[in-house]
C-alpha cells in the first residue's frame, strides 16, 4: 500500500493575511486550517486550534484517541497551496492503518468543501522530488 500524505491545491478561500509596512503580521491560511479542523472534528478527530508556524503557514495537531497526527497548511497564493500531513503515531512503529484511514477521511473533508480545487496528492517528498500526482491519497 502506497500512501500520499502531501497535497497541492488551489483555494477559493479569501486571503486572510495581515501585513504591516515590512512583513506579515498574520500569515495566510488560517481560514483553510480552520475549515480542515471543523471537517476533521465532524469525522470524530480531536483537533487543536491552528498553530502559527510563521512563514511555513498553519499547523494542526490531530488525535484519534491517544494517537497523534499532524498537518501543515502553506499558502503561496490562491493558485498554489500545500498541505503536508505526518503520521506521529509511532512508539515502536507507526500505526499505518490509522494513518491510511485519516488520509481517506481528509480526502472526504476536502471533497466536501468546494473551495478546494484541483487537488493533487503526492507521496512523501513527492512535490519537491517530482513524483507524479494522483487523485487520491491511497494506492493499493
Amino acid at each position: 500500500m502506497r500512501l500520499r500524505p502531501e497535497l497541492q491545491f488551489c483555494s477559493g478561500f479569501p486571503d486572510d493575511s495581515v501585513e504591516d509596512d515590512t512583513d506579515f503580521v498574520v500569515w495566510p491560511g488560517r481560514n483553510i486550517a480552520e475549515a480542515l479542523k471543523a471537517g476533521l472534528e465532524q469525522k470524530g478527530y480531536r483537533v487543536s486550534e491552528p498553530i502559527d508556524a510563521q512563514e511555513h503557514g498553519w499547523e494542526l495537531d490531530i488525535w484519534r484517541g491517544q494517537k497523534r497526527l499532524w498537518a501543515q497548511v502553506s499558502v503561496i497564493d490562491s493558485e498554489e497551496n500545500y498541505l503536508i500531513t505526518q503520521n506521529m503515531t509511532f512508539f515502536l512503529w507507526p500505526d499505518r492503518k490509522l494513518f491510511r484511514q485519516f488520509l481517506l477521511d481528509l480526502q472526504e473533508v476536502i471533497q466536501a468543501e468546494p473551495r478546494f480545487r484541483n487537488v493533487k496528492w503526492f507521496e512523501k517528498g513527492g512535490i519537491s522530488a517530482g513524483s507524479p500526482p494522483a487523485d487520491g491519497p491511497v494506492a493499493d
